[in-house]
């Protein structure tokens, strides 16, 4: 794929010893520029507000009002997949807000499975069809990636972006066998210059929530599984 940004999404997740205890990690996600030769800087903020619930929403992290830009809200309940919502960007609602009310102007999207046991994720959004999925063992071992998740746009069945983790760009602190730890980021914002979808910013700010939101379902599989094994 061909790769306009790179990003860094700093997330701790689960080890085996950490959902086992049941510990709850209230964690805020910073997502980093990379660029050659130069410092990273902090760009996004991914704010969860509440221990007890994942809903959160990303912000611009030099925001000092910290507007979202997208909020995930999870739903108790089987079968009551995440929804995301796609702030305008001329909105000017607090985290809180994003999570907890209606809002008529915002794009709603429902995140749906492919199928019941298959972990790809769809979202069909004003921006196109997209797709996160696992990378099968060629296309870890093309990354030299110990994990890979692939977003790809479905209508023009390309791969638009792809999270790699490995020892080099995994989060510090975490392990190969992590449940829901960050890593790198690659992203191809080629399709924001076509004239026919959203703003560069705006659809690397859905990139960086939607691929959130995969690490956050893969923590809490990871975590069912753990105490599954041991029950």
């Amino acid at each position: 794929m061909l790769t306009t940004n790179e990003l860094q999404l700093e997330a701790i997740g689960y080890d085996t010893n950490r959902a086992l205890r049941g510990s709850k990690i209230m964690e805020t996600i910073s997502v980093y520029s990379v660029t050659p030769s130069m410092p990273r800087k902090e760009k996004y903020t991914s704010i969860r507000p509440k221990e007890d619930s994942n809903s959160c929403a990303l912000v611009h992290a030099d925001d000092p009002r910290k507007d979202a830009l997208i909020s995930t809200v999870y739903r108790w309940g089987p079968g009551r997949s995440p929804r995301m919502h796609i702030l305008p960007s001329d909105a000017s609602v607090s985290v809180e807000q994003a999570i907890t009310d209606d809002h008529p102007s915002a794009e709603t999207i429902e995140v749906k499975s492919r199928s019941m046991i298959s972990r790809a994720q769809i979202f069909d959004t004003s921006f196109g069809k997209f797709e996160w999925r696992y990378g099968g063992r060629s296309e870890r071992k093309a990354c030299n990636a110990d994990s890979l998740l692939i977003l790809e746009h479905l209508d023009r069945g390309t791969t638009v972006a792809q999270l790699i983790r490995n020892d080099q760009l995994r989060t510090p602190g975490s392990v190969k066998n992590s449940g829901g730890n960050g890593g790198r980021l690659v992203v191809d914002l080629s399709a924001a210059q076509d004239g026919k979808h959203a703003g560069a910013g705006a659809l690397e700010a859905f990139f960086v929530a939607s691929c959130i939101l995969m690490l956050k379902r893969e923590a809490d599989r990871f975590i069912d599984n753990n105490i599954a094994a041991v029950v």
